[in-house]
């Protein structure tokens, strides 16, 4: 926690005011809400009294909105993160709240499921997005950004994974999901809907399917992943982007749940280990990897799995059915 164990400070910024007083007292057991503005002006002169570890922000607000307001804190010298609490769904409209500095960006209709997650990401550092499109329109920060998503049921988490590689291919990415059969034949069928001839023969060239459990017996070697044999696939899938990616330039957007077998069968220490690996060998690439965790994986495993698992990755997303 921030301030040396105690719960970690948090200034909420509404001009609602019973939204105020209900997102208080959601926060009331795990944060210290130290302070309730109902206009930017009120938070921009608050913040310095009242030091927050992190800050909740609306957007449309009367007088200054939730960007100027943002610009306001720093001048005045906060360093507290921002997260945006909006109506606002619009990818747009996120783009422009992390184009502004915001580190977390919950929908308010997700705020009882999100908020108290979002704000744990972000004071370790992480970014927090509502959906895997505004993950993929993010990617312009690290070199080669290593995402994931916890989802609970299959079929709304694929119609996000969807739309996500539908942006990556239209972009014109190089694309890889290595993943269980419901996944593979669940995206296969909605990347189709949406006009990608992807998953048959010939298909798409530049979707390339894995099956999670083949993958994984190419690389891992008495529970852990061999880093020879690792490199070794990581070379094959650049070889493979070069060749079908549109420019030189293009990158490869990559997907993945083999992490669920892993942990299904009890390796927790493998799966950590791949994570890491995996952000060893391709953060000089043009790579974005987007890791697909089911909350199964957090139901009997050890107490620090998923804050270890979120260390391994540079943003966090939840699927929206959670």
């Amino acid at each position: 926690m921030a301030n040396g164990g105690q719960k970690p400070r948090v200034l909420l910024v509404d001009d609602h005011r019973v939204l105020l007083d209900r997102v208080s007292s959601l926060l009331s057991d795990d944060f210290d809400v130290v302070g309730l503005c109902t206009d930017g002006r009120q938070a921009i002169d608050a913040a310095p009294t009242v030091a927050p570890d992190v800050v909740v922000l609306d957007i449309n607000m009367p007088g200054l909105d939730g960007f100027q307001t943002m610009r306001g804190l720093t001048q005045a010298g906060s360093r507290a993160p921002v997260v945006i609490l909006s109506l606002h769904d619009a990818e747009e409209c996120v783009a422009e709240a992390f184009r502004c500095g915001a580190r977390g960006y919950v929908l308010k209709r997700q705020v009882v499921h999100d908020l108290s997650g979002a704000l744990d990401q972000v004071l370790q550092g992480r970014l927090f997005a509502p959906s895997l499109t505004s993950l993929y329109r993010l990617t312009n920060g690290p070199s080669a950004p290593h995402a994931m998503q916890l989802y609970g049921d299959v079929p709304p988490f694929l119609d996000g994974l969807a739309a996500f590689f539908d942006k990556a291919l239209r972009h014109g990415d190089a694309t890889c999901i290595a993943a269980t059969e419901d996944v593979r034949e669940g995206l296969r069928a909605r990347l189709r809907v949406r006009g990608w001839d992807v998953g048959g023969s010939p298909g798409h060239d530049r979707c390339l399917f894995l099956d999670a459990g083949e993958t994984l017996n190419r690389f891992m070697r008495n529970g852990l992943p061999d880093a020879e044999l690792l490199a070794e696939l990581v070379a094959e899938l650049d070889d493979f982007r070069r060749t079908v990616a549109n420019n030189a330039t293009s990158g490869l957007t990559m997907f993945g749940n083999m992490v669920v077998s892993l942990i299904a069968s009890g390796n927790a220490a493998g799966t950590i280990a791949l994570e890491k690996q995996w952000n060893a060998l391709t953060q000089d690439r043009p790579y974005f990897t987007l890791c697909g965790y089911a909350t199964s994986c957090f139901q009997n495993g050890s107490a620090d799995l998923w804050s270890r698992v979120c260390a391994e990755h540079w943003a966090v997303s939840q699927a929206s059915d959670l």
